[in-house]
């Protein structure tokens, strides 16, 4: 009699083939991913943080500056993979979203922003998920730039960065989600609708109004995104020592 089949872990799309046009100022000469941060880059710490938290399978979306990624890319070994948008100068995060999707056909994947300083317990607590549809969502940062979420019943229902339909958001989005592959394809139905400038949490407010993505709150997570000048100096001075205090404690 043979052994059931053990279930095979999420494959980690990272969306790395941006710009980083508003971090140019202090960060020209290298993708935002390899902003260091307590003297490692943050691609590297979330590769780290994904990958302890189960995720066997990495693959990297590049653009600007895809070498980079590459030649780092290469010295991980076979877990970690780069795929060429090749129009990342003209198409939004929906784009490098499904060409990572489309080399792990009819599997569940994590959408990973390249831009995230996380602590580790947010991959993990995506990971120990129950639902193969999950979407991490944080407490209120006011960092500047947020993608505020709204939901109800543990449900999303829409990301917005502006007010929507005159309520409260109940946190803002991480970006880190989990996705099965029928709501991947439910995605990549919705992108034939939307202009190749679309992001993927686009598609993901399309998706919404018919399949359940549920909401994980974690009101108390450490994390950044670093987007700008700003973001960076937030990352360096108040969230990377919280971060570090939390990790040896």
């Amino acid at each position: 009699m043979s052994s059931p089949a053990q279930p095979v872990s999420p494959t980690a799309i990272v969306l790395a083939a941006g710009l980083g046009s508003r971090l140019r100022s202090v960060h020209a000469a290298t993708p935002k991913g390899f902003v260091q941060i307590g003297g490692a880059p943050i691609i590297q710490r979330s590769v780290d943080a994904l990958t302890r938290a189960g995720v066997e399978s990495i693959v990297i979306v590049v653009g600007w500056m895809a070498d980079m990624y590459r030649e780092w890319a290469s010295s991980l070994g076979p877990t970690v993979t780069c795929v060429p948008n090749d129009d990342y100068a003209s198409t939004g995060s929906l784009r490098s979203l499904l060409l990572g999707c489309a080399t792990v056909p009819g599997g569940d994947v994590v959408i990973v922003e390249s831009d995230l300083l996380y602590e580790a317990r947010a991959a993990e607590l995506l990971m120990a998920a129950t639902s193969p549809d999950t979407m991490l969502v944080s407490g209120f940062t006011d960092s500047g730039d947020e993608v505020w979420v709204y939901g109800s019943n543990g449900r999303l229902e829409q990301l917005s960065k502006t007010s929507w339909d005159n309520r409260e958001p109940i946190g803002e989005l991480v970006g880190l989600t989990r996705l099965s592959a029928a709501t991947v394809t439910a995605i990549s139905n919705a992108a034939l609708e939307l202009p190749a400038s679309a992001h993927y949490e686009d598609a993901l407010n399309v998706v919404a109004t018919t399949r359940e993505i549920s909401l994980l709150r974690a009101p108390d997570l450490v994390w950044c995104e670093i987007d700008d000048e700003a973001h960076l100096s937030r990352a360096r001075g108040i969230v990377w020592p919280r971060i570090a205090i939390g990790a040896e404690s």
